[in-house]
């Protein structure tokens, strides 16, 4: 059974984002060398430094009709995420170049108020160029199974996600993206393999004084294969760093919506509001 990542739309698409990952890549060769703040680093998620992430969000979704007329039907109630990223440096890596490790267990509540454990994910993204104010890598991802179907896909899924990030403006602004694609079953022991759908997540980042930022957050822009549609969330994060001689402290509040979802076949958040803890130690 063929799947439509392999028409001719899917993989224009598909060469599309791979074309602004390099183009980042191109722009960010010009820029003059510069040391990356501690500001900088605490929400950089290509940066070498271990990281524990403790965070919770609650939600609703939208409740109307799809185009294929049946409600549209809702996601789980809330999250708790736990993240920890274990860097290695290029000796420690055997392979030449510094590997981040990111794993990231979920906890889900659905709307019966039932909780399990959602998609646990693993990705290991090794840095495979880094200039003088930014870096791009590329890595396997897996993504576990779901304790169960309310909770998320309750099948191994298997594929790459890669990233781009660049500071500007002396460390005030970083931009850039991370894009994210996995193949699997859509449930355990069925036949058919199918491509989830793609994830694109662009990054924003703006320095306040005082230790203060402004991002634009859990954004992941989705692009579904099979229908043709995407999603695409606005939001907005505030934070704040507490920066230590070896370690930083950041806390942070986001809100966010979904801006694109009419032709969306599937849940689309209404409102999302998440908090966030997280603690890094550069190496």
């Amino acid at each position: 059974m063929s799947h439509p990542i392999a028409d001719r739309e899917s993989r224009r698409h598909t060469r599309v984002t791979w074309a602004v990952i390099f183009l980042v890549m191109l722009i960010a060769g010009a820029v003059p060398a510069q040391e990356q703040s501690r500001e900088s680093m605490a929400n950089d998620s290509t940066a070498s430094q271990w990281s524990f992430q403790l965070a919770y969000e609650a939600r609703t979704w939208y409740d109307d009709i799809m185009s294929n007329g049946l409600p549209r039907p809702p996601g789980n109630k809330n999250m708790w995420q736990f993240r920890i990223v274990a860097p290695l440096s290029k000796e420690q890596s055997k392979i030449g170049i510094p590997v981040l490790p990111r794993l990231t267990f979920r906890n889900n509540e659905a709307v019966n108020g039932k909780s399990g454990s959602g998609n646990a994910e693993l990705f290991i993204l090794g840095i495979a160029k880094e200039w003088s104010t930014g870096r791009f890598g590329i890595g396997p991802q897996i993504n576990f199974p779901a304790d169960e179907e309310q909770f998320g896909t309750t099948a191994w899924r298997y594929g790459l996600a890669t990233a781009a990030l660049q500071r500007a403006a002396a460390d005030k602004i970083m931009y850039g993206i991370l894009i994210q694609q996995v193949w699997g079953q859509t449930v355990k022991d069925s036949d058919a393999t199918y491509a989830d759908p793609i994830t694109i997540q662009p990054v924003f980042n703006y320095a306040l004084p005082k230790a203060w930022y402004l991002n634009i957050g859990e954004t992941a822009l989705s692009y579904d294969w099979l229908t043709k549609q995407w999603l695409v969330p606005i939001g907005l994060r505030v934070g704040k760093l507490l920066i230590a001689d070896k370690h930083t402290w950041n806390f942070y509040v986001e809100y966010r919506t979904s801006l694109i979802y009419k032709d969306w076949l599937g849940s689309a958040v209404e409102n999302a509001v998440r908090l966030n803890v997280s603690y890094t130690i550069p190496i």
